[in-house]
């Protein structure tokens, strides 16, 4: 036996919508819809266009998935991927820390969800269970020191998350999240050095794999019997020992809410730069700046600001990650934006010069603080020798600074917007707003629909 295998099968199995708590409710209702409002946003992104290009129809008689922003259907693996690498497309969804982007799972939920006329209350309580069984995992076996990828933990989410949503039975879920396990431990390789459009897809793998593990266990597959406890399982090879948090019912059981949604398009540990950008350069021009230098936690340090690549981004994976870049364009241009990311931005060498005077490290006080509190501290020097210092403390987005409802509202509006047009957005909104209402998801998804994309 396989406790840990055992008590993800329980939870995925047992969880409904009648046992959430009206705030977890309220807060997987918000996540949902901002996952959703990523992947309109991202339709015609390039990593989106080479999934679709792949999607094949499902084999006669196998489950097929929705391709979201679209009626088009394709094997349920290969819409679940084209889905996910439409939430991730523009770095957009939401964050835990530390671990990931619990919402990547939800490229797979999307992809059954209408195809099986599920309900507004199924949706969320099958996101429940991904993001709590996401979030366990990955601080759990701190998979992100250890130099594994996040989407080991995402893969696992998305299999028992769908066993949830699809209502399997405690042998099916059980052998689909053991599948799951034992063949997708991804490396963290694909966040190091200058990233690549790998970056923004590797979850949508481990989303494609979980799905075809759960249409395995479905057709009758079974699955090592301890894939997690068990000899040369998960913890024996990979995390070592490990402890999961108690699953619950009660508020306090839900780590869900605490998933950071993003204000700006860009890495989450990022999100304190661009706020310290917009703060500094109300003191201060960014041409008369002589030196900048930024003190922040480990992570931000270690994954965007430690690494040569990080100062001279040449890909817009790298650029979005890039603490000097993403700083240096906000001390210009006061935001950060689609266009910040575009090929002859982050190219442009004039910005070079003002990457170049900032410096970051570690700093041993903010590192202390994490991951309850999220600071940045800056201290500039102008060209005349004047000081400046900014100081930010958990940006708009974390659990104790939450985005408002007419925050969500219009970034699901400007995601949307250039897709859908006023009115359609207006519409798709007052639905994604109230999906726990929905009596079958279809029409909800039926909204976002974009016309112009294959």
């Amino acid at each position: 036996m396989d406790p840990i295998l055992e008590s993800l099968t329980e939870f995925s199995t047992g969880l409904s919508y009648r046992d959430l708590p009206a705030s977890v409710v309220a807060a997987t209702g918000e996540r949902v819809m901002d996952a959703l409002g990523c992947a309109i946003g991202a339709q015609g992104g390039d990593t989106v266009e080479i999934a679709r290009s792949l999607a094949g129809p499902a084999a006669p008689g196998a489950l097929a998935g929705r391709i979201v922003g679209s009626s088009d259907l394709a094997a349920a693996d290969a819409a679940g991927f084209v889905n996910t690498c439409a939430v991730r497309h523009i770095d957009f969804n939401d964050t835990y820390l530390p671990g990931g982007h619990p919402s990547d799972s939800s490229g797979g939920l999307f992809a059954i969800a209408p195809q099986i006329g599920a309900s507004g209350q199924q949706l969320i309580a099958a996101t429940a269970v991904a993001y709590e069984i996401f979030i366990r995992l990955q601080v759990s076996a701190k998979l992100r020191e250890r130099g594994w990828d996040q989407g080991f933990g995402v893969g696992i989410g998305t299999a028992a998350g769908l066993a949830n949503l699809m209502g399997l039975s405690r042998d099916v879920a059980r052998n689909a999240i053991a599948i799951t396990c034992v063949a997708n431990v991804p490396l963290r390789a694909t966040r190091a050095g200058m990233l690549s459009m790998w970056k923004g897809v590797a979850t949508a793998y481990a989303v494609r794999n979980a799905l075809f593990g759960v249409q395995l266990a479905i057709a009758g597959m079974t699955a090592p019997e301890a894939p997690f406890s068990g000899r040369h399982g998960f913890t024996d090879l990979i995390s070592g020992p490990i402890e999961l948090a108690p699953f619950g019912t009660s508020p306090e059981h839900f780590f869900l809410r605490r998933a950071k949604i993003k204000y700006w398009p860009v890495a989450h540990a990022m999100q304190t730069a661009i706020w310290a950008g917009i703060e500094l350069r109300k003191k201060v021009s960014a041409d008369a700046l002589a030196s900048v230098d930024v003190q922040t936690c480990w992570s931000a340090w270690h994954e965007s600001g430690s690494e040569p690549a990080k100062w001279d981004p040449k890909t817009k994976e790298t650029a979005d990650h890039s603490l000097p870049y993403i700083l240096a364009w906000t001390l210009r241009h006061g935001q950060i934006d689609e266009e910040s990311f575009k090929r002859e931005s982050y190219l442009d060498p004039s910005i070079r010069p003002l990457m170049n005077i900032i410096t970051a490290r570690v700093d041993d006080d903010i590192e202390k603080d994490m991951p309850k509190t999220i600071r940045m501290r800056v201290n500039a020097k102008d060209k005349a020798g004047k000081s400046y210092e900014v100081h930010i403390v958990n940006p708009p987005g974390h659990e104790d600074n939450p985005l408002s409802a007419a925050d969500l509202a219009a970034k699901f509006t400007r995601l949307c917007e250039p897709r859908l047009g006023k009115a359609r957005t207006a519409a798709a909104l007052a639905q994604w707003q109230n999906i726990a209402a929905a009596a079958n998801v279809k029409d909800a998804f039926d909204a976002v629909n974009v016309s112009g994309v294959r």
